[in-house]
């Protein structure tokens, strides 16, 4: 199919989306409930094709695929449903002014038809993350899985005409060059899950068209430990969130500060928790992921020359695997100093005080998120307090991305606004107004032309009439 074909079936799925979204209106509840109900349905009756798809494009072990990309979908999709008629309602305001009632009803309006970008990382959950939202506030969506993980690209295609019709979820299969010839076309939003690099790109694209946007983007996201919270169960934690999905993961703790005095203790704490969780020799671990691609691990394995290789470093470019590495003595004008890792290596950096750090990651673009390990409260409210990002999680890595109360995004080069739970409702719709005024009788000092009185009397009861 060549370029001109393609747009041509572009524009006409999204003239059919926006036709659907105009013979609902702010109405469809229950349409949109079928629609989520078909997308469950789309993850269950397929669990066992979708895990082998997951594993196939990532190595990834059952439990991990699981829980990090079908369990967090099911359980968005069931959140949704239970509370999308509430979501719903129209926000009405009543205010009494001398020349009458004044009523103020906003509704929440589908903006008409998405375009979603997907990401290799977790190919499957940050696909259909989004797709909840958009259908919930009554949007059709075309999505464009990435072409990096073929497996659960090619099942999407496959799968997803079984469940739903077009007019609500139409993929497209296809490489960069199709995702310029979808990003060129107007749509009535975009939801870009990525790089900063490509983000930057399709922000400039939807802005030709004045189309409002998304971008979930990246970060180096610190983890910082205090002496307080040195025990097993946050090296488990850190250690667990850095390395899933082979490091590839936007959230995860990119580097990690412990204090000075406890430095070598926690690098041999680090050491062993590796060794528990993935074996002497981890590439025989059936728990432990693979490099989505070439290019990739030649840029990981390009970090290794900026410091010390503390314990692991081993790569295997015939089976895309870089052995999970913890490095010390980090060269400050580094790349791996200054840069997102998104993979399995782990900076870990003494310090004398917090202002050390916090003084370090003010100087650089704003996290998705701040990990912080600590039982000190102060010490919360003072990350808090003089550290920008999406998100703080305390004692946690990575699970405030499960929670619906917890809206998801970053700011700056991580980010511009987030989704999940009612905020992925609210992302995907807008509110409009619906004015209306009883007023029996008219101010006739409000035409011209005007007098002293009528201002002086406007200034007297100016909160009375407006």
């Amino acid at each position: 199919m060549n370029s001109e074909t393609k747009t041509d079936l572009f524009q006409a799925v999204r003239e059919l989306q926006r036709k659907r979204r105009q013979l609902l209106g702010s109405g469809g509840f229950d349409l949109r409930i079928e629609a989520l109900t078909q997308l469950k349905k789309l993850l269950l009756d397929n669990e066992d094709a979708w895990l082998k798809a997951l594993e196939e494009d990532l190595n990834k072990p059952p439990l991990e695929a699981y829980a990090s990309e079908i369990a967090i979908l099911l359980n968005e999709i069931d959140y949704t449903i239970k509370h999308l008629s509430r979501w719903m309602q129209p926000t009405i305001k009543h205010r009494l002014l001398l020349s009458g009632l004044e009523k103020t009803t906003l509704i929440d309006e589908a903006y008409g038809s998405v375009l979603i970008l997907a990401p290799w990382n977790y190919p499957l959950q940050l696909a259909l993350a989004p797709v909840i939202g958009a259908i919930a506030a009554g949007n059709g969506a075309v999505l464009k899985p990435s072409e990096s993980a073929p497996a659960v690209s090619c099942l999407l295609n496959k799968l997803v005409p079984k469940y739903l019709d077009p007019d609500l979820l139409f993929i497209v299969e296809g490489d960069s060059q199709t995702a310029q010839t979808l990003t060129s076309m107007e749509w009535d939003f975009v939801f870009f899950t990525g790089s900063p690099q490509t983000g930057k790109k399709v922000y400039q694209a939807a802005a030709k068209h004045l189309t409002p946007v998304i971008m979930e983007l990246g970060g180096k996201n610190p983890c910082i430990v205090d002496e307080s919270a040195f025990n097993k169960d946050t090296i488990k934690n850190i250690i667990w969130g850095k390395f899933l999905n082979a490091g590839q993961t936007c959230v995860a703790p990119d580097t990690v500060y412990v204090p000075e005095n406890l430095y070598e203790a926690f690098l041999e704490q680090f050491q062993q928790t590796l060794v528990e969780f993935y074996g002497e020799n981890p590439i025989l671990s059936p728990d432990y992921g693979r490099i989505i691609h070439n290019d990739h691990l030649d840029a990981l394995r390009a970090f290794l020359e900026d410091g010390t290789v503390y314990y692991g470093g081993e790569v295997l470019e015939d089976d895309l695997f870089i052995s999970p590495t913890l490095m010390v003595d980090i060269k400050n004008d580094s790349p791996l100093a200054h840069e997102e890792i998104f993979g399995p290596i782990l900076p870990i950096i003494p310090y004398r005080s917090l202002d050390e750090v916090i003084d370090k990651y003010q100087a650089l673009p704003v996290p998705l998120v701040v990990y912080l390990f600590t039982k000190n409260d102060r010490v919360i409210q003072t990350i808090q307090r003089k550290l920008e990002s999406g998100a703080v999680s305390v004692n946690q890595v990575m699970v405030h991305v499960t929670s619906p109360n917890a809206p998801f995004g970053g700011k700056g080069h991580s980010g511009i606004g987030n989704y999940h739970g009612l905020a992925s409702y609210k992302a995907f719709t807008y509110p409009r107004t619906l004015y209306q005024k009883h007023t029996p009788f008219t101010l006739n000092q409000q035409f011209p032309p005007y007098t002293q009185g009528a201002l002086t009397a406007l200034k007297r009861f100016r909160r009375y009439i407006f």
